[in-house]
C-alpha cells in the first residue's frame, strides 16, 4: 500500500494543467499586490495635477488635486506662494483648493510651492516638493455685439488688443443679457426663444466650451443672472407668462427674484421668498454672499435679506434702484427721488448704515444736478458714482467719491458722451463703462449715435474705446 506522501505526490503530479495556469497567475499577482504595498512608502503620495500654469485669471483659484485623502493640516502647513497672499483654502475629496482674498494685479507673477512630507491620511508622504508659475492676465471685457441688430451674442476682447475680439456665443435667437462668474471660468446668460417669447437660463463653461441649461422656462421670461461670491449660487429674474390664462383676463405676473443652486446636480431652483406676495427684481448679493439686496416696487423699498438668520429689512425709496451694497456688506448706497419746482425729479445718493439703520445723506445736489448709479471699488475705498451736473457737463460724466467725507473727483470730462453703466475689474483699478455718443464732433445732438464700450484705468486716467455697437459691457478676469 502506497505511503500517505506518495499519494499526495501523486495527485500534485495530476494537477491539471489549466488550473496550473491560474494557479501561477494567483502568486504572481499576490507577489505584485505584496510588491506595491512594500513600496508604497518610497513611492509616496502622487499629485495627478496642478492649476493655474502657464497664464491665469486675476480671481483664479490655485487647485492641486492628490492621488488619495490627504491630511488637511498637513497640506496647509507646507503650501505658500511668492509673492505672499491671503487667502481661503477648501477641499473637494483630494483636491485642495485656494481663493485669493483680493484679485491679484495683472502682469504679477506667482510661484506656488508645497513642501514634501504633506501626509495622506494613510501616512503616506509626498516625497518631493511640488512648484509651478503662473503669470496674471489683464482682464478681459466681455458684451453684446451688435446693439443695433438682432440677433446680438456674447464677444470678449483684450482692452489692450481690442482687434483680438472674439464671437462667444453664436445663438439665433439672441442673447438678452448675462453675467460672468467670479472666477472668470462660467458665463451665465438668458437665451431668447423666438418662437415663444420665452427666456431660459444657460451655462458656459469658458474652459470645455460646454453647454448647459440650468432653468426650464416653459413659459416665463428668466433673466438677469447674478452669481452669488463663491460661484455657487445664481439668484435671477423671472416673469410667469400665464399664456394659457389670458383669456381669463390673468396677464403677465410681476417680477419676483428666484435662485439657482449650482452646488446640486440637478441644479435646483426655488423663489427667493417663500412668500410669494414678495416681489423683486435687480438682485445683488453682499462680498461674503450672506445677505441679497432687491427691489420691492409694490412696498416702493429695497428689501435686504440675511441668509444666515432669515431677518428682512426694508429701506424706503421710490428711485427704483436696488443701490449698492459695500464690499463688507454693513452699508447700501441708494439713489433717493425728490421732487423740485414744476414737478421736476433730481436723484440724490443716500447711505443706510445697516447695523443702526442710520441714514447718511451723501449728495443733496441743486436743481441742476443728478447722482445715480455707484459702485463701490472691491476693496471699499472709493466709490464711483454717475453724476450730472448741467451747469459744467452736459450728460452724465463719472466721480470718484471717498466713503469717509465724501469729497468728489471728476473722472471722466468729455461732453459729447454720457456714461450709463459702469462696474469695477477685480483689481480695483479699472472701469469699464458702457459710454452713449448724445453729440457728435460739432458739438450737435447725435441722431445716428450707438453705444460704445471703453475701459478706464482710474489710476492712469487712460480710456481705451473696446467696441462700438456693443452694449452690457462686464469684466471678464
Amino acid at each position: 500500500m502506497a505511503s500517505a506522501d506518495t499519494q499526495l505526490q501523486s495527485a500534485r503530479l495530476h494537477i491539471p494543467h489549466f488550473d496550473r495556469v491560474i494557479l501561477a497567475v494567483i502568486v504572481v499577482l499576490i507577489g505584485l499586490i505584496l510588491l506595491v504595498i512594500s513600496m508604497g512608502d518610497r513611492v509616496g503620495v502622487i499629485v495627478h495635477r496642478v492649476v493655474p500654469e502657464g497664464i491665469a485669471r486675476s480671481t483664479s483659484p490655485i487647485i492641486i488635486e492628490f492621488s488619495e485623502p490627504m491630511n488637511r493640516e498637513s497640506v496647509a502647513a507646507r503650501f505658500s506662494t511668492a509673492p505672499n497672499m491671503d487667502g481661503d483654502i477648501t477641499w473637494n475629496g483630494s483636491t485642495f483648493i485656494f481663493k485669493p482674498v483680493e484679485a491679484i494685479a495683472p502682469g504679477e507673477n506667482v510661484s506656488v510651492l508645497l513642501e514634501k512630507g504633506a501626509s495622506s491620511a494613510s501616512g503616506r508622504e509626498l516625497l518631493h516638493n511640488i512648484s509651478f508659475d503662473f503669470t496674471v492676465r489683464t482682464p478681459h471685457v466681455a458684451y453684446l455685439f451688435p446693439a443695433n441688430d438682432a440677433p446680438s451674442n456674447i464677444w470678449v476682447a483684450d482692452p489692450n488688443n481690442p482687434e483680438s475680439a472674439q464671437q462667444l456665443t453664436f445663438s439665433p435667437s439672441g442673447i438678452y443679457d448675462f453675467s460672468v462668474s467670479p472666477d472668470g471660468s462660467m458665463i451665465a446668460f438668458s437665451e431668447n426663444n423666438s418662437e415663444t417669447g420665452t427666456q431660459d437660463l444657460k451655462l458656459l463653461d469658458l474652459e470645455t466650451g460646454g453647454l448647459e441649461q440650468i432653468t426650464n422656462c416653459v413659459d416665463s421670461a428668466c433673466t438677469n443672472p447674478v452669481w452669488r461670491p463663491d460661484g455657487q449660487m445664481i439668484a435671477y429674474e423671472r416673469v410667469e407668462l400665464n399664456s394659457d390664462m389670458a383669456q381669463q383676463g390673468v396677464g403677465i405676473s410681476p417680477t419676483r427674484v428666484w435662485t439657482l443652486d449650482l452646488s446640486r446636480r440637478p441644479v435646483e431652483t426655488r423663489p427667493l421668498f417663500s412668500d410669494l406676495q414678495r416681489l423683486g427684481h435687480s438682485p445683488q448679493w453682499s462680498a461674503d454672499g450672506s445677505r441679497i439686496a432687491v427691489y420691492d416696487s409694490a412696498m416702493g423699498a429695497i428689501l435686504l435679506y440675511d441668509f444666515t438668520d432669515g431677518s428682512l429689512e426694508a429701506v424706503p425709496s421710490r428711485a427704483g434702484s436696488s443701490g449698492a451694497l459695500s464690499p463688507d456688506g454693513t452699508a447700501l448706497l441708494y439713489p433717493e427721488i425728490v421732487l423740485t419746482e414744476g414737478a421736476m425729479t433730481h436723484s440724490y445718493l443716500r447711505m443706510v448704515i445697516l447695523d443702526d439703520n442710520q441714514v447718511i445723506p451723501i449728495t443733496d445736489p441743486p436743481q441742476s444736478t443728478d447722482d445715480a448709479r455707484a459702485a463701490w471699488r472691491p476693496d471699499g475705498q472709493q466709490i464711483a458714482v454717475s453724476r450730472r451736473d448741467e451747469s459744467l457737463i452736459r450728460g452724465y460724466q463719472i466721480y470718484l467719491l471717498d466713503p469717509e467725507n465724501f469729497d468728489a473727483r471728476m473722472i471722466t470730462d468729455d461732453p459729447r458722451y454720457t456714461n450709463m453703466f459702469f462696474l469695477w475689474d477685480p483689481t480695483g483699478q479699472s472701469l469699464v463703462i458702457h459710454r452713449f455718443p448724445e453729440l457728435d464732433e460739432n458739438m450737435q445732438p447725435n441722431m445716428n449715435g450707438l453705444p460704445e464700450i471703453w475701459t478706464l484705468n482710474t489710476l492712469t486716467g487712460e480710456l481705451i474705446q473696446v467696441a462700438q455697437n456693443a452694449w452690457m459691457p462686464r469684466w471678464l478676469p
